[in-house]
């Protein structure tokens, strides 16, 4: 039973941003009318971007992406141009250059067209890898960071990491992790973070706990060393440089320079299964569950559930990020697309085709 909590998969993701002000959004009048969407539970909104021009993107495991101006959204797809429709991560690199992880390797977008980059094609071939196939994906892309140095560090869907630093790829760590039903291991990187230090972190849902690179040798972390548990669903690094990891069901584990200090939360109202982590201008540390349990935030000391009018409506989140003005949005399964601006929710999963 225990690898086959590997198969929620796509329950995973999280976000980020950076500062710009968009253009107010526009009046609700303005939108043109379409005929409603009847999503289902494989459209998953999965991570978003604020680009440095302002513009919100949001991921998605069936439509492609989706840039927000502020005003209206524009959709990109495999029919104009965008290499997979089934896209799990987005960054900007150095350059202002797109990139997007997807089910068929990396995608780069310099603002004119799209770029298609495979990633090494792993040929292991097993009955159990055909039947969860493509919730396991050893060809896809889940997770994505440019270093300081201008490299890549790309997590895959099921064969470890690549460094990429332009020509080569160079494959690591995947045999880290528990073996599967087939007897191989295949580990799927959720996320890739870099520290203050520029010693590279990898996260890994399936029994691998925590990796962490120092360019020379890995060390790696598991539920010995504090983790709350060795399946994290994502990982944050916040504004002070502290490092946090959300777990499948062990809640929050930070990373205090040492090793790890797990926080729980007692009453069971945000749940400890961590699928996304997030913290806003005002310092709260957003989290969502992949139990369908809501959001909640974290200030230091203890857990608040986001309770306001429609807040029941913010299940299955895999996505929060913040736009330029503070206001916080939330993604996840069913498609939905949801705006708090620290008083009220508005609903944007059927306007995202306005």
């Amino acid at each position: 039973m225990k690898y086959l909590l590997c198969l929620i998969i796509l329950g995973l993701l999280a976000c980020s941003s950076s500062p710009t002000k968009p253009s107010p959004p526009a009046k609700d009048e303005t939108r043109r009318e379409h005929k409603p969407i009847n999503y289902g539970a494989g459209d998953v909104v999965t991570k978003s971007l604020l680009d440095a021009s302002g513009n919100l993107w949001f991921a998605t495991t069936e439509e492609g992406v989706f840039k927000y101006d502020g005003a209206s959204f524009t959709n990109y797809n495999e029919s104009n141009g965008l290499c997979d429709n089934e896209v799990w991560t987005i960054i900007q690199d150095q350059e202002g250059t797109l990139w997007f992880g997807t089910g068929q390797g990396l995608c780069s977008y310099d603002g004119a067209q799209f770029t298609h980059l495979p990633i090494p094609k792993d040929t292991v071939q097993t009955a159990w890898l055909a039947s969860v196939y493509p919730t396991v994906n050893p060809n896809g892309v889940l997770s994505l960071l440019q270093d300081r140095q201008g490299d890549f560090w790309i997590g895959s869907n099921g064969a470890g990491a690549y460094h990429y630093d332009g020509e080569t790829f160079t494959p690591y760590l995947k045999e880290a992790c528990a073996r599967m039903p087939d007897s191989l291991h295949h580990n799927v990187i959720n996320s890739i973070l870099e520290d203050a230090a520029g010693n590279i972190w990898f996260s890994s849902f399936s029994h691998g706990g925590v990796s962490r690179y120092d360019g020379t040798s890995f060390t790696h972390y598991d539920p010995a060393d504090g983790l709350g548990d060795d399946m994290i669903a994502g990982s944050y690094r916040d504004r002070s440089d502290q490092l946090w990891f959300g777990t499948r069901g062990g809640g929050m584990s930070r990373f205090d320079g040492t090793g790890f200090v797990t926080i729980q939360e007692a009453e069971g109202r945000c749940h400890n299964n961590m699928a996304t982590l997030y913290e806003d201008e005002t310092g709260k540390l957003w989290m969502a569950s992949y139990a369908r349990s809501g959001v909640c935030w974290y200030d230091g000391h203890s857990f608040t559930p986001l309770e306001v009018a429609n807040s029941e409506k913010l299940v299955d989140i895999k996505c929060i990020t913040a736009d330029a003005q503070g206001n916080i949005w939330f993604g996840g399964r069913y498609g939905i697309l949801w705006r708090y601006d620290g008083e009220t929710l508005e609903d944007f999963t059927q306007r995202k085709y306005n």
